[in-house]
Parts: C-alpha cells; sequence; structure tokens
C-alpha cells in the first residue's frame, strides 16, 4: 500500500510540474503571442463568470483537499484519480495565493478559457463517473 501512495504523490507532483510548466510557457512567454487558441487570462473568479471572496475559496480548497486524501486512504480513490484532483487543487489553491487568480491561456472555440489543471480535474472527475456508472451496471446485473 505505501508503494501506490509514493506513485500517487510522485504522479501528483509530475502533474503539478507539467501545469506550472505550461503556464509559463503559455501564459508569460511572448513567443506564443500571435497562436490563436491562447488567451492569457488571470482569472481571480471561481469561473469566468461567478465571483466569490477569496478566503472562501481558499476554505473550500483546503476542504476538498482533506476530501481526497480521505477518500483515497480509504480506497474510494487509485491513484490516478487522487493524482489528478489533488494537483489540479493545489496549484489553482497555489496561484490564488500567490497571484490573487488562477493563470487561464486555453481558449478553443467558444469554450470559457481554462488551463491544463482544469483539464486535470474533468479527467479525474470523467473517470470517477465512468468507474462508478460501470459498477452500478456490474451491480444491477448481479440482482438480475
Amino acid at each position: 500500500m505505501k508503494k501506490k501512495r509514493v506513485i500517487a504523490i510522485l504522479f501528483s507532483l509530475l502533474l503539478i510540474w507539467v501545469d506550472q510548466l505550461t503556464k509559463y510557457f503559455f501564459y508569460n512567454l511572448e513567443i506564443w503571442s500571435k497562436a490563436t487558441f491562447l488567451e492569457p487570462l488571470l482569472n481571480s473568479w471561481i469561473s469566468r463568470w461567478m465571483s466569490m471572496p477569496m478566503i472562501i475559496i481558499f476554505f473550500v480548497s483546503i476542504i476538498c483537499i482533506l476530501i481526497f486524501v480521505i477518500l483515497f486512504y480509504k480506497k474510494y480513490l487509485t491513484e490516478i484519480e487522487f493524482s489528478l484532483l489533488f494537483a489540479w487543487t493545489i496549484w489553482n489553491l497555489i496561484d490564488r495565493i500567490l497571484l490573487w487568480g488562477v493563470r487561464d491561456f486555453l481558449s478553443l472555440w467558444s469554450f470559457p478559457v481554462f488551463n491544463i489543471a482544469d483539464t486535470f480535474l474533468t479527467c479525474g472527475v470523467a473517470r470517477i463517473c465512468i468507474k462508478e456508472i460501470f459498477h452500478l451496471q456490474k451491480k444491477e446485473k448481479n440482482l438480475s
């Protein structure tokens, strides 16, 4: 079990590094200024349209981190799910503390501007939902 925890932590650190590298690369460097899919934006809200005091965002983030850790230790989350959710929460929280906002930069079609950490969250939640759907289908089959 300790090996899985170490793997989850190392994978989280890798995802955090990837997130920070992409934020630096796409948000800070002028090289990318002509790319049509980039729209650097410091998002100080929860989303582009929803404002919330920073103190509430901070406490909700801390609570989410604690919930992710508990769910991982109770084996409700796999290493991948934990790492995806943990990395997203940590680095968006650190961005908010250091910059009073999250560095978003990807702008695809009419979708709101986002960053790689947001993709981690989406993948983690999608993975959990798919796992639960298949788990429910398996339970229903066994009941039949």
